[in-house]
């Protein structure tokens, strides 16, 4: 779009938010189609008695506590969201740099990395997860796994110093870039919050997020550009109009199933589709040296094989977490949701077969009383006829 590579990616930000209003689409269709229903409650509501008038008050009323809160969080979101987009210009802007010489895979496998870390590290402070032996394992796994990763990028970009990047450039980058790596995962955790405690939609969640930010980039945005005196340079030919859109549609799909895994299963879930960027950076990757016609590519193809390796050990540990995969060794299957189901219908099934064996020995005794009381019975009435006999 712009031969200045700040303007870029600002323009990024900007297409970002547009893709968070286009919820608003599905906020639409979704007041539409409820409209019917709320017209069924309100009719209901009709013939309410007094008691069930004095509850529903008492309901609104700390409904307007949560709405107070929810707001604060959602402020919170929307300036999370701005800098952690805003990153990528910022580090251009402050490093200066050309994107060719400190985009690498080591830079995007340490943001990977903190991200998936501070996602556990906020659901355990912030979120209270209780981290039991199968967390505590796939987080050692991760671990490992991207240490793997990362050795394998630092060799590769040692092998590449004075040829293709810039090193003091791409560590500062990394480092201005790894911002994000600890805004997202916090603000998916607030986001994470609101979904359980205001019970609010994913497409609503988005709109909303979409609405304020962009009343944010419309204060901004004119100071950043009269402040620095920029001139404007964009190119929108039919090539780049038609990136543009096709841009905010998927990352408008992207965000929104984002924020249904959040809303499903849990800010951490996301790890999953966060290690894909890995496994898109390996495929390049290899491409890439496939196109070389060089006889040392020996040793690149041991670290692509160690690479894939290590991407299939985080992919496995996230799983692992997820309980999507289950280890039924070591007591890592204890506190997994189905071990407890299980163990809750074995303990059901122990209490109803207790409560049986009681109640045939209630019956029992019940018997054994009735039996000795009718012999008693007998006995006095044959004792009771002898006597009037005699």
């Amino acid at each position: 779009m712009s031969k200045n590579i700040v303007h870029n990616e600002y323009m990024f930000v900007i297409f970002l938010n547009i893709a968070d209003l286009l919820s608003g689409f599905f906020v639409l269709y979704m007041k539409c189609a409820s409209k019917s229903k709320n017209n069924k409650i309100s009719n209901k509501k009709e013939a309410r008695t007094q008691s069930e008038i004095e509850i529903d008050l008492i309901y609104e009323k700390s409904r307007t506590v949560l709405k107070k809160s929810f707001y604060k969080k959602l402020i919170i979101i929307v300036i999370l969201d701005y800098i952690s987009r805003s990153s990528f210009w910022i580090s251009y802007a402050i490093t200066g740099a050309e994107s060719d010489k400190v985009s690498h895979t080591l830079q995007k496998n340490i943001t990977i990395t903190l991200d998936i870390l501070m996602r556990y590290i906020f659901s355990v402070f912030i979120l209270k997860v209780f981290v039991y032996k199968h967390r505590i394992f796939s987080m050692i796994i991760i671990c490992i796994g991207f240490i793997i990763l990362i050795l394998n990028d630092l060799i590769l970009m040692i092998k590449s110093i004075n040829k293709e990047y810039d090193i003091l450039e791409m560590f500062l980058y990394t480092l201005i870039v790894s911002i994000s790596a600890f805004l997202y995962p916090y603000e998916d955790t607030l986001v994470k919050q609101i979904f359980s405690e205001d019970y609010l939609y994913p497409a609503n969640m988005q709109f909303d997020r979409g609405i304020i930010e962009m009343l944010l980039l419309l204060v901004v945005t004119p100071i950043l550009f009269f402040s620095f005196k920029q001139k404007l340079e964009f190119n929108f030919d039919i090539i780049v109009t038609t990136t543009m859109i096709f841009y905010t549609l998927t990352a408008f799909l992207k965000a929104y199933i984002l924020l249904k895994i959040i809303y499903h299963y849990s800010s951490q879930s996301v790890s999953f589709l966060i290690i894909s960027q890995s496994f898109w950076g390996f495929i390049s990757r290899f491409v890439k040296i496939n196109k070389e016609e060089k006889k040392s590519n020996e040793y690149k193809y041991f670290l692509i094989i160690l690479e894939f390796i290590g991407i299939l050990i985080a992919l496995f540990a996230t799983l692992v977490y997820d309980e999507i995969i289950i280890i039924n060794k070591w007591e890592l299957n204890n506190n997994v949701k189905i071990g407890i189901i299980n163990r809750g219908e074995l303990e059901m099934k122990n209490l109803n077969y207790v409560n049986v064996i009681d109640n045939e020995n209630v019956s029992d005794n019940v018997n054994d009383n009735n039996e000795n009381r009718i012999s008693e019975e007998s006995e006095y009435k044959y004792n009771e006829n002898e006597y009037k006999e005699e």
